[in-house]
């Protein structure tokens, strides 16, 4: 049975591979903001996926809970970058996506 410890790899993979897309100038960035996001959102996190591992979470309601968390995901190292609130907000989305794929691809779809 995966484990949080199998999604947090998985998440890290997946962030990395989605941050090739951005392109090299924030590639660094974005993998690091996911991390952090990762870090700070970790309990709650931790909770939800035990929840979807035992079939008591839809995607839908774990979609939710993850983009509830949307305010902590601060996105630091690409502020740093000069980014304007519009490009920050594209990649706060992807990096939420990210967390909800991960999770299902470690979890399995139970919706």
């Amino acid at each position: 049975m995966p484990n949080f410890n199998d999604f947090i790899d998985q998440l890290k993979s997946n962030l990395v591979d989605h941050a090739r897309q951005f392109g090299d100038d924030v590639k660094d960035e974005f993998v690091e903001d996911g991390k952090a996001f990762a870090e700070e959102a970790k309990e709650d996190l931790k909770r939800w996926t035990q929840l979807m591992a035992e079939d008591k979470l839809t995607r839908d309601d774990f979609e939710f809970l993850v983009k509830g968390k949307k305010d902590i995901a601060k996105m630091e190292a690409l502020k740093q970058k000069g980014l304007a609130k519009a490009r920050l907000d594209k990649f706060k989305n992807a990096l939420l996506g990210t967390v909800v794929n991960s999770a299902f691809n470690v979890f399995g779809d139970h919706s």
